[in-house]
């Protein structure tokens, strides 16, 4: 995180806080906490349940018992705040004896699927399983290719769809749907996590408690099943940036979040890890950071991986997030920056484009196959 001693380095160069700055994250915090909250994030907090326990992600209205029942919307005392954006509680590793979740991962882009796949990994105990269900790509474009308005299905009566090109981009997005998978893609996701996927009914399941819990199945949805066994274990590392250049400090808004206003365009903020991690166990990796000042541009910040490696970065794109503090590489991404590279020493994230931008900074969280 970024706590006193960085501060002080940072203020010792000659950055300190400029006072004129009318700007206050805080005062907006105060006065508009809702609004505020969309820039910043969280740690979730540790349920109060003992380990071992199975758990559900994102359940809704639906609690199962025996289950630690996870939502961002928590509407009764048997459901347990969590945002699965946030950052996880460090004790959270090697916990639960399964993970649970229905129609929940398609609702993030592939880089957040990515993050979160990486968190559950590290909350399992050794060869356990996560279970997910969720629309199938596969499915859905056959459904679009035979697609007829004389079914009259929900497509034509509820929004009008006479087409089998609008009956599958309403597929896809429908609910909030953000990346939907096929069989290979979700087994590629889940194999850069740690996990080997098994491709089961919706009933069935591998372990007895996840089977017939499922709300849909094959014949009446376009739902698609799979035991995610854990088969390597996710390590990760929470850095505190090491230099941030061309940029002013504003305000502390919490222990390891901070506002600062950008004095040169593309500020830099640098991150260097204790121990090399080989680039053959990289998953993913997430720089905390949202622009306060832009928010239409798709390629608003850039990362770039080691010192020499700054001529190719990593452009990010603003539309692929659910949340505008996340910003991650995942391991294709990886090697698309440095296909050669056999290690990782420190990368560079630029948070801004222009001078007089404000944006928020904090840790970055490093995922590797361990």
């Amino acid at each position: 995180m970024i706590g006193g001693r960085f501060l002080d380095r940072f203020v010792a160069r000659g950055s300190k806080p400029d006072e004129t700055v009318h700007f206050s994250m805080r005062a907006l915090a105060r006065a508009n906490r809702a609004m505020a909250a969309h820039f910043l994030w969280d740690t979730n907090p540790v349920p109060e349940m003992p380990p071992p326990f199975f758990v559900q992600l994102g359940c809704g209205d639906r609690v199962l018992d025996g289950f630690l029942n996870l939502d961002f919307l928590p509407h009764d005392a048997r459901v347990h705040a969590w945002n699965l954006l946030d950052l996880w509680p460090e004790p959270w590793a090697g916990v639960a004896d399964g993970v649970f979740s229905e129609d929940v991962l398609e609702h993030f882009f592939y880089g957040e699927q990515a993050y979160i796949l990486c968190n559950v990994n590290r909350a399992l105990r050794e060869r356990a399983v996560a279970r997910t269900l969720m629309p199938s790509l596969s499915r859905l474009v056959d459904y679009g290719a035979a697609y007829s308005p004389e079914s009259r299905d929900v497509m034509y009566t509820a929004f009008g769809v006479d087409t089998g090109g609008d009956a599958l981009n309403m597929g896809m997005r429908f609910g909030g749907h953000r990346w939907l998978h096929t069989q290979q893609s979700l087994a590629r996701l889940a194999q850069m996590c740690g996990f080997e996927a098994e491709s089961t009914t919706c009933a069935r399941s591998s372990v007895e408690r996840f089977a017939g819990i499922n709300l849909r199945g094959e014949n009446d949805s376009l739902a698609f099943a799979n035991d995610l066994h854990k088969k390597r274990n996710v390590a990760r590392t929470i850095l505190a940036p090491d230099a941030i250049d061309g940029a002013r400090h504003v305000e502390e808004v919490s222990d390891g979040m901070h506002v600062f206003v950008s004095t040169v365009d593309h500020p830099t903020v640098r991150y260097v890890l204790p121990v090399k991690v080989e680039a053959s166990s990289f998953a993913c990796l997430n720089v905390r950071s949202t622009n306060l000042s832009s928010f239409l541009e798709h390629s608003l910040k850039w990362l770039c991986i080691n010192e020499e490696r700054r001529d190719n970065p990593w452009h990010f794109d603003e539309t692929q997030k659910s949340r505008p503090c996340m910003n991650v590489v995942t391991r294709n991404q990886l090697r698309a920056i440095a296909a050669d590279l056999d290690a990782i020493a420190s990368f560079t994230f630029s948070p801004a484009a222009r001078a007089g931008e404000y944006f928020v900074i904090g840790c970055a969280e490093l995922y590797r196959l361990s």
